[in-house]
């Protein structure tokens, strides 16, 4: 099991840190195989719920769907993991480098600007754990995350979707006695959506493709 000890050199310093200074350690980076396989997990798990919310699933708006399928993405995919979830879709080769919980961090994967933690908001989802890749699609990757910001909803200004290669699944959010639904909408069709929700450069609520910083590729 992973310790924060290990994080730590002589100096107190936590090791693995990006030149680059993009907030995340290197020790938590995923590459080659094992950041496709996380990508088809975290898809495949967010598609899957579509139809088939997960027994185990709590937190019921977008970036507690979005954590949800993130931290499951990143498990050791065993029978019991199976029975858990009622997880139904394709199944592919688990992450190698390290399996949550038991993660170089534990369960403390998210940034939140002052120190790691289990979840964040929206807010520090999008500003400390994820960098930007475009506005436009082609240059997104199955597994990025697509983030709009509305600033007249003084209570969840940010939403995010994932981003599935030919569409978008995402949790709506929830409201005053409705918990919200869990959608998947195909590209084409999003371009036909309220216009404060098109995936245009021309909206200004759109701020677009981003790639999750555990992503190292």
């Amino acid at each position: 099991m992973a310790t924060w000890l290990s994080l730590f050199d002589s100096t107190g310093k936590i090791k693995g840190y990006l030149p680059d200074e993009d907030g995340y350690p290197k020790v938590m980076k995923l590459h080659g195989e094992d950041a496709e396989n996380f990508r088809s997990w975290f898809v495949a798990i967010a598609l899957d719920m579509v139809n088939n919310p997960h027994k185990d699933w709590n937190t019921k708006d977008c970036t507690g769907f979005v954590f949800y399928a993130l931290k499951e993405a990143l498990k050791k995919h065993d029978e019991r993991w199976f029975k858990r979830t009622g997880y139904k879709g394709p199944v592919f080769e688990d992450v190698k480098k390290y399996n949550y919980p038991d993660t170089p961090l534990g369960v403390d994967i998210f940034y939140d600007g002052e120190k790691f933690v289990p979840y964040v908001t929206g807010y520090h989802l999008l500003h400390d754990n994820v960098n930007f890749v475009s506005k436009e699609r082609e240059f997104a990757k199955p597994g990025d995350l697509v983030f709009y910001f509305h600033p007249e909803d003084f209570i969840f200004p940010y939403h995010v979707m994932i981003y599935t290669g030919n569409g978008f699944v995402y949790h709506t959010g929830p409201e005053i006695g409705n918990e919200g639904e869990i959608r998947y909408v195909r590209y084409d069709d999003m371009l036909k959506a309220n216009l404060s929700w098109v995936p245009s450069p021309l909206n200004p609520h759109f701020l677009g493709y981003f790639r999750l910083k555990m992503i190292g590729d």
